[in-house]
């Protein structure tokens, strides 16, 4: 297995600093081999990939939609299976948002257990799923587009599990930057169930594995912010209340 950690970066509101750190946390906090990439609209630099432009025309800064959008490139470029110009067939792919920290080695997320059982099953690609939430307040904001139970600032694939989505993405793609103000309410909304958790496209990574210094970590048992779980594999920097960029100060305090 060839395990790939990847990142996005475009525009401005993040600086260099975030992905030379992510880079710099993950060779620190990775027992087994992997490869770093950074997907970004400016490449200068050996693991850096070129995002792509074809979604592009369908993005309205003014209504700022499905912002993310360009996540959707990952799952395609060097995906299709028999395409070995970028990833073997073999490979698996962590991906990370700039604005985490990692507390734990991430061979978690690649590795066998010793009887050659994973410890995160290969048959579904794995998401952040946000145990802060209250669940039965998710269902009641299903049809707004709010309160979803899903977040994309950690996911787990292999080769060519997300080809569905990006073909879903590219073929709908009018539809979805007009509906969606986020690409987790679309992943809630078409990848994910939150009246049977087990029954989606896309698995949750478990309790205890990621929590948010913003909204907490467990719906309602362990619900304190702004607190560091160091027996957690990875904290998010999520908050909808504040904008991209917004909470530099506060996360470099703490890497």
């Amino acid at each position: 297995m060839i395990n790939n950690i990847l990142c996005m970066k475009w525009g401005d509101k993040y600086d260099d600093s975030y992905v030379e750190k992510l880079k710099e946390q993950c060779e620190e906090n990775c027992s087994v081999d992997f490869n770093f990439w950074c997907f970004t609209d400016k490449p200068e630099k050996e693991y850096h990939i070129q995002i792509p432009n074809s979604l592009d025309e369908f993005y309205d800064e003014t209504r700022g939609f499905f912002w993310t959008y360009r996540k959707c490139h990952m799952f395609r470029n060097g995906q299709i299976p028999g395409d070995n110009r970028w990833f073997p067939d073999n490979s698996k792919f962590l991906f990370l948002d700039l604005d985490v920290i990692v507390h734990q080695d991430l061979k978690y997320f690649f590795d066998l257990l010793p009887n050659r059982i994973r410890i995160l099953p290969e048959d579904k690609p794995w998401i952040v799923r946000g145990w802060w939430n209250d669940i039965s307040t998710v269902k009641r904001n299903y049809a707004k587009y709010k309160s979803t139970p899903i977040n994309s600032s950690v996911i787990l694939w292999k080769k060519g599990q997300m080809i569905p989505v990006w073909e879903h993405v590219r073929e709908n793609a009018e539809l979805i930057f007009f509906t969606y103000p986020s690409l987790d309410n679309y992943f809630a909304h078409h990848w994910y169930d939150p009246w049977n958790e087990s029954a989606g496209f896309l698995q949750g990574f478990p309790q205890g594995d990621i929590y948010s210094w913003y909204k907490g970590n467990i719906f309602p048992a362990d619900m304190e912010t702004k607190k560091i779980r160091q027996d957690h594999k990875i904290c998010l920097f999520n908050n909808s209340k504040q904008g991209e960029g917004m909470n530099d100060d506060e996360i470099k305090r703490l890497w």
